[in-house]
């Protein structure tokens, strides 16, 4: 019985041992001098049989056996493109693995290691994330401004702060000075944070930023009540200092997107200029609205049904700026939440 309970065991093994293998893998992707790329799978002999072939994208196409060149440790295949990758492509691995740890190795630039895991049955490298060029100056401006417009229009509590300034600026030239003072203020402070001349964790800044909406909300309840304050004297003097908060939360947003190198001058002209075009954008968008709800109904701006719309406007973006704040600040802190 002993003996045959053996010899079962003995038989099962190899199935149950190849029922277990998947895994991840190491693997790197390398740019030559001629062009052409290296994709290479280091994999034990016993488990290349799950490493099948690769899809590329369709302006490239392999120089090698589609199931690649496969060594003792290794299985490589060498491919080339009609244009070099760019951030815009990806490599899919139809591959029994669970993933694989990635290291690019691009020309002229440091390694970059990144791991990718199987969804819906295909292991994607998406070259974006391992910090792939543009592919030129007009798609790295075109990518970069998409990026930015993308991100001030996503970025609730940067708009608010916007919003919140509109209402404590009524001229058309101060609301000019003051808005550029913003944009100057987060231009310089993404710019250095970029460069890495500044370094702070995202936690602190992202409070610092609900506390500078609730800031000028709290102002604006007391300019309702009779009361003056620097921020209203003097507006532009407030969106420049905490513009330079906002612009630390920008890079950060900057900084997880990944830069490569050669593009941090025009990522950082770019993405700015698209943070600006999102920022216009809204500015306009809400004028257009104050302008139609005051014909619409006939009201005047000093009227008093619209400084009470105004003011529970500005009670309703404080109230969840109060609630951003202290929920960042728990995760700083976070024996407080205890």
């Amino acid at each position: 019985m002993i003996r045959a309970l053996t010899l079962l065991v003995c038989l099962l093994l190899p199935v149950t041992s190849q029922a277990h293998t998947l895994g991840i893998d190491k693997g790197t992707l390398t740019e030559k001098a001629d062009g052409s790329y290296h994709l290479v799978s280091i994999v034990p002999p016993q488990f290349q049989g799950f490493v099948t072939t690769i899809h590329l994208p369709e302006r490239c196409e392999l120089t090698n056996d589609r199931r690649g060149d496969r060594g003792s440790y290794e299985v490589r295949w060498i491919f080339s493109c009609a244009e070099p990758l760019t951030a815009d492509d990806s490599i899919e691995l139809p591959w029994r693995r669970e993933g694989v740890m990635m290291t690019v190795h691009w020309r002229g630039a440091e390694p970059v290691t990144r791991f990718a895991g199987k969804e819906g049955g295909v292991i994607t490298l998406a070259l974006a994330d391992y910090l792939a060029g543009s592919g030129g100056f007009a798609r790295a401006a075109k990518r970069y401004t998409i990026l930015g417009f993308e991100h001030i229009l996503e970025g609730i509590d940067h708009l608010l702060f916007v919003l919140a300034l509109l209402f404590v600026v009524r001229s058309g030239l101060k609301l000019v000075q003051t808005i550029t003072a913003f944009t100057v203020a987060h231009s310089i402070t993404l710019g250095l944070a970029t460069l890495g001349y500044i370094n702070m964790p995202s936690a602190p800044v992202e409070s610092a930023i609900a506390l500078s909406i609730v800031f000028l909300c709290v102002e604006i309840v007391h300019y309702q009540r009779g009361r003056t304050s620097l921020t209203f004297s003097y507006p532009w003097v407030v969106a420049f200092a905490f513009g330079l908060l906002h612009g630390l939360g920008f890079a950060g947003a900057l900084s997880e997107i990944g830069l490569p190198p050669a593009e941090i001058p025009i990522a950082l002209l770019f993405f700015n200029i698209g943070v600006e075009l999102g920022q216009l954008v809204f500015v306009f968008a809400v004028v257009l609205l104050l302008l139609g709800v005051q014909r619409l109904f006939g009201l005047a701006r000093e009227g008093l049904v619209l400084r009470r719309a105004e003011l529970a406007t500005v009670y309703g973006i404080g109230v969840l700026s109060s609630y951003w704040l202290i929920e960042r600040f728990l995760s700083i802190f976070p024996a407080f939440a205890a």
